[in-house]
């Protein structure tokens, strides 16, 4: 599920909520990728692809391009093994920020994708990847990705043990930082169209969109293999690529 519905919960639960939503569509953001992850009826409008006029034709697109032979799913396969699976789509939209509560709120903090199986003592890893598609020219203006690079090392160790002697994220400096450079994070300046692939332990943050138009991203994951619970059941996607 994306960014945008993580937060359903708040925006969509009255009317005034659901004319957001509907603004965001107006504006070309698909605010949810997958089904609903509930039955609740309340969700059902929410199903944007599904019911989108142009929905059949971003099903098939996005299936050519993520799927084994296409531009995202062979550089998966290379990365990841034959047994890569799609894990997760993420549609994230960072609309412009001015007052100091929407700047707080428009960046993305120091993080790695998968800290959060770090926290939960029931998932059974397994490597993965993003691939960070830009909708739009992105660059520090509208509020882009930073990365920190690995550690150096010496011996020739991969780059997940290289990740494991990162600083603590909370050394590093905000994105709302002035002090914040190249060295402390690579910021990255691309074009439309572009794809920046991504490691799970990678460090990265974002910064505020202060330009004067919306910053999209279109971000499909990749695993190594199936992502379970202890249970037996999946979490996300185990979509093989085809």
């Amino acid at each position: 599920m994306c960014v945008l519905c993580v937060r359903r919960a708040r925006i969509g639960a009255s009317d005034d909520g659901r004319a957001r939503w509907a603004d965001l569509e107006a504006l070309g953001c698909v605010a949810q990728v997958n089904a609903p992850s509930t039955s609740d009826a309340r969700d059902a409008d929410l199903n944007h692809r599904a019911r989108h006029s142009h929905g059949a034709l971003c099903r098939w697109q996005v299936s050519e391009v993520i799927g084994r032979d296409g531009a995202i799913g062979k550089v998966a396969i290379a990365l990841l093994g034959e047994d890569a699976r799609l894990f997760n789509d993420q549609y994230v939209v960072k609309p412009p920020a001015r007052s100091d509560g929407a700047l707080r709120a428009s960046c993305f903090e120091w993080h790695h994708d998968s800290q959060w199986c770090d926290d939960d003592g029931k998932a059974v890893y397994a490597p993965y990847m993003s691939a960070w598609v830009a909708l739009d020219d992105v660059c520090e203006e509208n509020g882009t990705l930073r990365f920190l690079r690995y550690p150096p090392s010496e011996d020739g160790r991969s780059h997940r043990e290289r990740a494991k002697a990162y600083p603590s994220r909370s050394a590093l400096p905000s994105p709302l930082s002035d002090d914040i450079d190249d060295v402390q994070g690579k910021l990255l300046t691309v074009r439309a169209g572009s794809v920046v692939f991504f490691s799970d332990v990678v460090l990265h943050c974002s910064g505020p969109n202060v330009s004067e138009t919306i910053r999209r991203a279109w971000m499909p994951q990749f695993s190594c293999g199936p992502i379970m619970r202890e249970d037996g059941t999946a979490i996300g996607l185990t979509a093989k690529l085809v």
